[in-house]
């Protein structure tokens, strides 16, 4: 009976050995899962900044570009308002002085 109690406490010391063995095994694993998510997060943080850096630069430039687009249109509309005004003001000019050629002679 002696030795069989003996045997039962040799196992159960074999198994908190076990079982402090196993915590520790688990708290690493778990302290080295932690390190890799936080290494996955800091490189899904670099990856959005730099996708969100980039597609900022492409809409600034798209920008740019329809503003450029937009100023040389703009441009050439004031041009051809410019053009139109002074062949109006040389026919409106000619007119006038046909008007007042035919009233009162020249």
């Amino acid at each position: 009976m002696l030795e069989a109690l003996e045997r039962i406490k040799f196992v159960e010391e074999q198994n908190e050995r076990e079982k402090e063995k196993l915590i520790a095994e688990l708290a690493a694993y778990e302290a080295s899962q932690k390190k890799i998510l936080q290494e996955k997060k800091a490189e899904l943080k670099n990856t959005f900044s730099e996708v969100s850096a980039e597609k900022e630069k492409n809409l600034t430039e798209k920008l740019a570009v329809e503003e450029q687009e937009l100023t040389d249109s703009a441009e050439a509309a004031i041009k051809l308002m410019e053009k139109n005004y002074l062949e109006k003001k040389e026919q409106t000019i000619q007119a006038i002085i046909e008007r007042v050629i035919s009233e009162y002679g020249s």
